[in-house]
């Protein structure tokens, strides 16, 4: 199974609805929200459907939303603190998004297949470039060391972009 019929699937076992529309709000290119009497639905713009790297990286992180925001998140910004708001559940979402595409134990199989990077590792794991380094990201920020173990691999994340990978002796 593919990464965007994983996506499909867990929208399916969470009974949400996926929509494609001609325009969003505030340039916005997917959406998730509730409906009373109607559920959840997430509604994509219909041109995302033919660019399968933007379509998994809007379909994930509107199920990041769907796992991880609560209350209504589609406020217009009046202050510093509605901004910082949105930004944490964007945030959030993403964390959720990377997590749930691309598993760890995905990282050291792409390591051990040669794969050097991003886009190496993009291409091995079939999902778009740019969750791969929200992935380096996320793994640098929930890291107290200056690097991550991944088996046998070491990954020095202290100087993002760049990733240094060394192989355990």
């Amino acid at each position: 199974m593919d990464t965007l019929e994983k996506l499909f699937q867990i929208a399916a076992d969470e009974g949400i609805i996926i929509d494609y529309t001609d325009s969003l709000p505030n340039t916005l290119q997917g959406l998730h929200i509730h409906l009373q009497g109607i559920g959840h639905i997430i509604s994509i713009l219909h041109y995302i459907k033919n660019d399968r790297d933007a379509f998994i990286e809007i379909l994930s992180e509107e199920l990041g939303h769907y796992f991880t925001s609560v209350g209504d998140n589609l406020i217009n910004i009046e202050n510093y603190s509605d901004y910082l708001k949105i930004c944490k559940c964007e945030k959030q979402a993403l964390n959720w998004s990377v997590n749930t595409v691309i598993k760890n134990i995905d990282l050291e199989n792409a390591f051990k297949n040669n794969c050097a990077s991003y886009y190496e590792i993009a291409e091995f794991l079939n999902v778009p470039e740019k969750l791969v380094v929200e992935k380096f990201k996320y793994l640098a920020s929930k890291n107290n060391s200056s690097y991550i173990e991944l088996g046998e691999y070491k990954i020095i994340l202290t100087n993002l972009p760049n990733i240094l990978i060394y192989k355990g002796i």
